[in-house]
């Protein structure tokens, strides 16, 4: 079983920076800046096939999962590009990271728990 000491929250933020990397679900568009990602490319991966599956029951959900911490994109920008309220942009991104919390967490990911 692998250990992150980190929360939900900051383990999509490294998966984001991974991604950006090109290395993630759409690699067309890596990123110049020069943030190192801090995870692994097995954890990055793994994190990039929950998002997927993700997407297959809650498409939406996906989108402002990835807008957020892949494209950095805030609540009131995510709820303007999709045409939402920010009150539901918010509940969507909070259901993405706990339904991503819970998947990874299946997957003998340890999370540490924000609280």
């Amino acid at each position: 079983m692998m250990q992150l000491v980190t929360t939900i929250d900051d383990l999509l933020n490294e998966w984001g920076v991974w991604s950006q990397a090109g290395l993630g679900l759409t690699l067309s568009s890596a990123s110049n800046d020069n943030t190192i990602a801090v995870i692994d490319d097995d954890t990055g991966l793994m994190v990039d096939q929950a998002v997927a599956m993700l997407g297959l029951y809650a498409p939406k959900t996906k989108t402002v999962v990835m807008m957020s911490y892949r494209s950095k994109l805030s609540t009131r920008q995510i709820a303007k590009n999709l045409d939402i309220g920010e009150t539901k942009a918010r509940q969507l991104l909070l259901s993405g990271a706990s339904w991503l919390e819970g998947h990874l967490m299946a997957k003998g990911i340890l999370i540490k728990t924000a609280a």
